[in-house]
């Protein structure tokens, strides 16, 4: 048995009720009167199931894709003069092995400069701290080798002047090696009035030229 749909019978039932409806009109009309008729209504389906229904097919987003950057490989970093320091960062990369080195990779500085009185070869006190501080930094560097060079203002002659300059870079280094400085690794050397660093045509400028100068290799 064909079945039909909802909307379809309600139609037919619609239908037949219409039929009924107009054929007990007629019979209860007077057969006299040939005027009456039956007005035919035209009918408008509203049920439910009558309405075309649009169908909306859910919205389904395409799927966004991010594209993943390449990975970044990392170069290690060396150091080179293995004083853990990173080759990038290190501004002396030739450093020699032992060193104690700054931040920058370079080793300790010192600029140590010893000041005499007047014809004296005597280590003034007011210079023991410094003296201390460069015995520490050789103990700290053991590869460290200190250059010690003297020097005089030019008061007196050539020769004495170098003699007393010798005297003065003497002074030190018997200190460090009393301080526990091996003693190979010390030079002592000097200049005499040869290289002054100031002016030797005032009091203040000869006191300045009366000194001591210690570079570390």
């Amino acid at each position: 048995m064909r079945l039909i749909s909802t909307c379809t019978a309600s139609l037919l039932i619609l239908g037949m009720g219409m039929n009924l409806i107009a054929n007990s009109e007629q019979q209860s009309t007077p057969t006299t009167d040939s005027s009456m008729a039956v007005k035919s209504v035209e009918f408008v389906p509203g049920h439910p199931d009558c309405s075309p229904k649009t169908v909306v097919a859910p919205f389904v987003a395409a799927p966004v894709v991010v594209a993943k950057p390449a990975p970044v490989i990392a170069k290690a970093e060396g150091d080179q003069d293995k004083d853990g320091v990173l080759d990038s960062m290190d501004k002396c990369p030739d450093t020699p092995r032992g060193y104690k080195v700054d931040p920058t990779g370079c080793p300790v500085s010192v600029d140590l400069r010893l000041h005499f009185a007047f014809n004296s070869s005597v280590i003034p006190v007011a210079d023991y701290p410094q003296v201390d501080k460069l015995a520490k930094i050789m103990k700290d560097n053991p590869p460290a080798k200190a250059v010690i060079v003297g020097h005089t203002d030019h008061t007196g002659t050539d020769e004495y002047n170098q003699k007393l300059s010798e005297r003065r870079s003497k002074a030190l280094g018997d200190r460090l090696i009393k301080d526990g400085i091996a003693a190979d690794r010390i030079t002592t050397s000097g200049k005499g009035e040869k290289e002054p660093m100031a002016t030797n045509n005032t009091r203040e400028g000869r006191a300045l030229n009366r000194r001591i100068h210690v570079e570390l290799h």
